[in-house]
């Protein structure tokens, strides 16, 4: 009984030890990157959210709206449209980014709390 105990109290630290404070209940992550520059990370959250974090910005949560096709998410000011491979990322009245999905780069992957001089370096 008292080895089961021990184990449970190794899970809960390990488990601990995952979380974010940017995304505490992302159920997976993409990287994009977009025709005019700037770099996606999208994390599908649970309730039907994503959080999308624009190069070094604070990350924005934006619920899921219906769409014609692909995965739509907006708020006032931004729309995060999926579809597959590629997405479109508009902020404001601009004209809508198109973005493809890569894969992540080790830069990418810092949290931002220890991100220093990335920004310089392009993400």
């Amino acid at each position: 009984m008292r080895r089961l105990g021990y184990s449970w109290a190794l899970g809960a630290l390990a488990l601990a030890g995952c979380t974010s404070d940017y995304a505490e209940d992302a159920r997976s992550s993409a990287y994009y990157q977009c025709d005019r520059g700037p770099q996606l990370k999208v994390d599908l959250l649970d309730g039907d959210r994503v959080q999308v974090q624009v190069d070094d910005d604070e990350p924005l949560i934006l619920p899921q709206v219906k769409a014609a096709s692909g995965a739509k998410y907006e708020t006032a000011r931004h729309t995060f449209w999926d579809r597959g491979e590629e997405a479109t990322w508009t902020v404001g009245r601009m004209m809508p980014m198109t973005c493809i999905k890569v894969t992540p780069t080790r830069a990418m992957q810092v949290p931002r709390e220890s991100s220093h001089g990335l920004a310089a370096a392009g993400w």
